[in-house]
């Protein structure tokens, strides 16, 4: 304990933190000294902040934000005057990110290559059905990804297996091996990986790395990049967390992409770290899932790994990742999520697409349970409509405050007759959905905020009945681990009522 205490004073978290707060006081500070020694300011300063609250909450009105975020942010500029217009001003999502990461809103170039739509593939997508070539479009027009085929699968019910098969196939690597993931940590898991790592290296395959600072911040060491590079493995630590109130903070890579050679790949919602694969239990018994698929549907993941690594390389000649396994007639689409969409959120829309759609069932894991109107729209409208409309979430929380959200949240979709599990063993961070036994969609985006308007993401989208079986299957022996909620769970003192409101007041900026 004492150990990690004194790793934290001497981090550079700790030190950014205070950075951060420092600056965060610096200008109501100002202002109150002003207003004290210059006391002719004080009347002019009232109605300067006035007027800058009304303006911006007639902005913020009137803007095509969502509407949960919008209420978020005009409760604190109306009750905090001048801290909450201070605040929006510093950490309001923007349209355009800081000028590193504007490379990411569009192809890097050259990449071009990578996403070329066959139109003989789009008629595969017909044939299946109308909902596939619907979904398929929009993924392409939203994110420029093509739509692929698979040959392959392997569904994870478990990070233990994930962990066994990912180790497998690295050390099957000959050209190169992409890893992107929010969190490694040293450990069983990363250790293992790493030692492969290394050892692709020295025999020439291109071994990249790509991981989020602060998801492994105080878990590898401020200059762990360079460690690698040193190891022969390449390396990008994504976003640097800085002293500087800037929303671009909040956008991290929390994706989970390996690809090795083009032609497999893993997503799913398991980081490099321990706990993914049980051998440390932070929060009971943990319950993920992840998926490999082996075809040309590793391409897409290998765009989106290249897209990012851009901000370190770029390269001279793409078309050397293009896949070559044209093979298998299976559908399945990975796609990506960045913050800049604008006000869509392609796996938000593709959720509430599968709800809409569904005519039978709907099947949802997720760690984290934060809903807009039009997400909780859908769920209640499917279950009004006599869809079988389930949601299975943690019984041991990490974020105990982002639990009471997903309790709120929770409480209000019982009430509509939407059926939510608790994982009792301890801490459910799978996230998928499944619906009527033929499209399922796994990866890394949770059901909050978060994920849909801050963080990179990935995904796939499968229009498969075996995969969609597999999910299925897997969601229902879950279900047998898990207590079924009633309201009869939810005490409803008028003080937890009151703490419930306010934390889904804020749960937009959590």
């Amino acid at each position: 304990m004492f150990r990690k205490f004194f790793k934290l004073l001497t981090s550079k978290f700790l030190l950014v933190c205070i950075l951060l707060l420092l600056e965060l006081a610096l200008v109501p500070t100002m202002i109150l000294v002003l207003a004290k020694y210059v006391p002719q300011l004080s009347s002019l300063l009232s109605l300067f902040f006035a007027v800058l609250n009304i303006v911006l909450t007639l902005y913020i009105i009137h803007s095509e934000m969502n509407a949960e975020y919008k209420i978020a942010w005009i409760v604190p500029i109306l009750l905090l005057p001048p801290f909450g217009a201070l605040l929006y001003v510093s950490l309001r999502r923007r349209k355009t990110p800081r000028r590193k990461l504007k490379s990411l809103l569009t192809r890097v170039k050259g990449m071009e290559c990578l996403y070329t739509q066959p139109l003989e593939l789009m008629e595969r997508y017909r044939q299946k059905s109308a909902f596939a070539e619907q979904c398929a479009k929009y993924v392409n027009a939203e994110s420029m990804l093509p739509s692929t085929t698979f040959f392959e699968h392997k569904y994870f019910p478990n990070g233990e297996a994930y962990f066994a098969q990912l180790c497998e196939e690295l050390q099957k690597a000959q050209k190169f091996i992409f890893l992107e993931y929010f969190i490694i940590k040293p450990g069983k898991f990363w250790d293992t990986v790493h030692n492969i790592l290394i050892e692709k290296s020295k025999q020439g395959v291109d071994v990249r790395v790509i991981y989020d600072d602060i998801g492994s911040m105080l878990k590898v060491p401020d200059d762990y990049a360079d460690t690698l590079e040193k190891q022969g493995i390449h390396c990008l630590c994504f976003n640097r967390f800085r002293p500087v109130l800037d929303v671009a903070q909040n956008n991290r890579t929390h994706r989970k992409i390996a690809v090795i050679d083009g032609k497999t790949a893993f997503t799913g919602g398991i980081n490099l770290s321990d706990e993914y694969i049980n051998e440390t239990h932070p929060h009971g018994k943990w319950k993920d899932t992840g998926i490999m698929v082996r075809g040309c549907a590793a391409q897409n993941f290998t765009a989106m790994f290249l897209q990012l690594w851009a901000l370190k390389d770029s390269e001279s000649n793409y078309e050397e990742y293009l896949s070559t396994y044209n093979e298998g007639e299976r559908l399945c689409i990975p796609f990506g999520d960045t913050p800049f969409d604008g006000e869509r959120n392609i796996c938000e829309d593709l959720y509430m697409k599968i709800i809409y759609n569904a005519k039978h069932y709907v099947y949802i894991n997720t760690p984290y349970l934060v809903l807009d109107g039009e997400m909780k729209r859908a769920l209640i409208t499917a279950a009004r409509s006599g869809v079988d409309v389930r949601i299975t979430i943690p019984a041991i929380p990490d974020k105990k405050y982002v639990y009471s959200v997903t309790k709120a949240y929770s409480l209000q979709l019982l009430k509509e007759g939407i059926r939510v599990y608790r994982y009792t063993p301890g801490f459910i961070h799978a996230k998928s959905i499944v619906s009527d036994g033929n499209c399922c969609i796994i990866g890394s985006s949770n059901m909050d905020f978060r994920s849909f308007y801050l963080h990179y993401e990935c995904n796939a989208i499968f229009f498969d009945e075996e995969v969609a079986k597999d999910l299925e299957d897997d969601y229902i022996n879950t279900c047998s681990e898990c207590e079924e909620l009633s309201v009869s769970h939810f005490k409803n003192s008028p003080f937890r009522m009151l703490y419930r409101a306010v934390l889904r007041l804020f749960s937009p900026l959590m």
